[in-house]
């Protein structure tokens, strides 16, 4: 006779498989702080060229005016803006990126867990 419960579970468990399972069996690969370190990584390179693209254009547009006042310019109090600027956008795209990967692997965990403990749980069903 065909348990109902094994194969509804089997069934679960197939699907998690094709669907979410392959992303958080990668995931389970890494540590919590390597994971989300990584990830703060790559974001932290990308806001750094995105940056430094934004200052590129932001000078292309105002090259006229930038042109005239640049004799007259204070470097030393526009590069301190410019870091200012930097680290301030830097700080708030890696804080949201430290929060959207930490739950993203919380997340990833807990499903896991719940697949670990419906395999527990079927392979300690007695075989009919």
């Amino acid at each position: 006779m065909i348990d109902q419960e094994k194969v509804m579970r089997m069934t679960r468990m197939a699907a998690y498989e094709q669907k979410k399972g392959k992303r958080d069996m990668a995931v389970a690969g890494y540590f919590c702080g390597d994971y989300v370190g990584m990830h703060m990584l790559v974001s932290w390179i990308c806001i750094t060229v995105a940056f430094c693209i934004g200052c590129g254009i932001f000078i292309l547009l105002n090259m006229e005016e930038f042109m005239q006042d640049i004799y007259s310019l204070d470097l030393a109090a526009t590069a301190k803006d410019v870091l200012l600027l930097y680290i301030a956008v830097t700080g708030i795209y890696l804080t949201v990126t430290y929060l959207i990967y930490k739950k993203r692997y919380q997340a990833s965990e807990k499903r896991m867990e719940k697949y670990l403990d419906d395999l527990e749980a079927l392979d300690e069903q007695p075989e009919e």
